[in-house]
């Protein structure tokens, strides 16, 4: 028997019977969570009591991280009471007086949400375990193995991602690490061949992608993780409207019945279900005896059909494709997230080409003046293909720069009585002037790395080329690989592209992006050839192809005046 531990709730730590097996989530620690420059884990019921005590989430598993943040939306809706409030005016106005609270969510709030639903917030529960369908032990004899369920480890023929795992020796999970890629695989699982489901006599071993798969979201950040919340849940304007038949707007967790695998999804009915009802993965965890590890798991599909289309995420960048239809921004674990920016400020438009994340369009209203000061982004991306493969997760956050492109500023707290969202306006034209300088300088920086790239490509093949080409001569033909220069210059220019980047918007001085950004391809352009410039081959193929990138510091002409 384990020993009695010790566990925190409503600030008051008391002694508590040995853990239950089938691990409450309300009340056991496996949400990593950061407050200041600690690092700490809580359960759910303490996250949401103290979410104004933590700085942010500390989720080591960035799409598990997106996917949390996502369910995290939908409980900060629910409890504060923002989920039903669809008139817009009304609506501004709630949040605004919540962003004013000195501390979080009303403690009476929380305890009641979380104890009407308690017995289906139970990881391993018989019944009803947490995001999982326990009909699986029957539909779906076969197992998938635990490895399957750590995106990280491989399985099965895939190559190796993070670690050497096996699927003869499985390496048992810890609940809490085992909750987070649950999570992760109903955000980002793959589609294509999975374990078999037989459903009413009907068997079927394929599934669809995950909803949020090989897409990169981003999320507004406030001070705490309070205002964090609040501040990612979508405005009324954003919500699906519910069609006939598609029911009442709820989380999984908050539903009586379990779904029905073969019948037509039911199109998301709001906010709640637009947020945590999207899966295509239906998934079954085997805990040991005591419920201290998981030690299989069963993953499958759990719907024939694809769910209807809610419309566009929150959370995504919408892109034109070459064929005209809108679609999700890709994660690249190449591309900085400043390089995004500009796409989260400047494309506001409802309709084709592109369209910036909608909860972005929610930090342009009326907003406390110290929470809008505060604004940052954190953007967590998962770099995969459509199907199996994982490349590589990552996350990462801008500084609290939102404020100078976003209008117009907040304005003073308002009297009892007087709608906030009536506010007078700010300097737009300045704000989209900036706006459109990050652009411009986005657009320098990546000018500058394309002709970096080519300038070394063309240096390397010229020094490392013996003979002049010439087909009709019977020269010898150089290699058509770019050689290692430029790979090796543009790990060196990335990162300072991005430092300048900061430190102009910090500024607000984009002068002459082209030659900034420009001389920094030069830089590296120089070191990389260092070498070689000692050797007349060496010199002469570098001082060749250097001219590429050194006409980028050349000033632009003068604009010319009518007479």
């Amino acid at each position: 028997m384990s020993a009695p531990v010790t566990s925190l709730r409503g600030g008051h730590v008391t002694l508590s019977d040995p853990p239950d097996p089938r691990f409450d989530i309300c009340t056991r620690p496996w949400i990593p969570v950061r407050a200041d420059d600690r690092i700490s884990v809580v359960s759910l019921r303490e996250l949401l009591l103290r979410a104004h005590d933590f700085t942010a989430l500390a989720l080591p598993l960035p799409p598990a991280a997106a996917g949390l943040m996502r369910m995290l939306y939908a409980l900060a809706a629910r409890i504060a009471g923002l989920d039903t409030c669809d008139d817009a005016k009304a609506w501004n106005k709630k949040r605004y007086a919540l962003l004013s609270r000195p501390v979080g969510f009303p403690a009476e709030a929380v305890d009641s949400y979380l104890d009407s639903h308690r017995s289906r917030l139970f990881l391993f529960d018989p019944q009803r375990p947490f995001l999982q369908d326990p009909r699986l032990a029957e539909e779906s004899p076969s197992r998938s193995g635990v490895n399957k369920l750590v995106m990280a480890r491989p399985s099965g023929n895939n190559p190796v991602f993070l670690g050497h795992f096996t699927d003869d020796a499985p390496v048992p999970l810890p609940p809490e690490e085992a909750l987070h890629h649950l999570i992760a695989q109903l955000y980002y699982g793959p589609s294509g061949q999975c374990t078999p489901r037989t459903v009413d006599g009907k068997r079927y071993g394929n599934v669809m992608g995950g909803p949020l798969r090989r897409t990169i979201s981003f999320h507004p950040q406030g001070r705490t993780l309070y205002e964090s919340l609040l501040l990612g849940i979508p405005k009324p304007a954003h919500w699906p409207q519910a069609e006939s038949g598609a029911g009442t707007d709820s989380c999984p967790w908050e539903r009586e019945e379990l779904l029905d695998p073969l019948a037509p999804p039911r199109p998301a009915a709001g906010p709640l279900s637009m947020l945590t009802e999207r899966h295509q993965h239906a998934i079954l965890l085997t805990p040991n005896e005591q419920g201290t590890a998981v030690t299989d798991a069963t993953i499958t599909w759990a719907l024939r059909e694809k769910r209807p289309d809610t419309g566009q995420e929150p959370y995504l960048i919408w892109d034109e494709t070459k064929d005209g239809t809108v679609r999700p921004r890709d994660a690249s674990a190449e591309r900085a997230l400043w390089r995004d920016l500009d796409a989260l400020i400047l494309l506001h438009r409802t309709e084709p080409p592109g369209r910036r994340p909608p909860v972005i369009d929610g930090l342009t209203g009326s907003l406390p003046a110290a929470v809008r000061r505060a604004l940052h982004i954190t953007a967590y991306g998962f770099d995969q293909d459509g199907q199996t493969r994982d490349r590589s997760y990552f996350s990462a956050t801008t500084p609290p720069v939102l404020h100078k492109l976003l209008s117009p500023p907040a304005p003073p707290p308002p009297p009892d009585g007087v709608d906030p969202a009536n506010g007078a306006s700010g300097p737009v034209n300045d704000v989209t002037a900036l706006a459109n300088e990050v652009k411009d300088a986005r657009v320098a920086a990546e000018k500058a790395a394309s002709r970096l790239r080519y300038a070394l490509h063309v240096a390397w093949r010229a020094y490392t080329s013996p003979f002049t080409v010439d087909r009709a001569g019977g020269g010898r033909t150089p290699e058509k690989g770019e050689g290692p220069w430029p790979g090796e210059a543009l790990a060196r220019y990335w990162p300072a592209a991005e430092q300048h980047f900061w430190e102009a918007l910090h500024t607000d001085t984009f002068l002459h992006p082209q030659q900034e950004f420009g001389r920094l391809a030069l830089d590296a352009y120089d070191e990389v050839t260092r070498t070689v410039a000692a050797t007349p081959r060496g010199a002469k193929a570098r001082e060749e192809a250097r001219g590429l990138v050194r006409s980028l510091l050349k000033p632009p002409p003068a604009p010319t005046s009518s007479a």
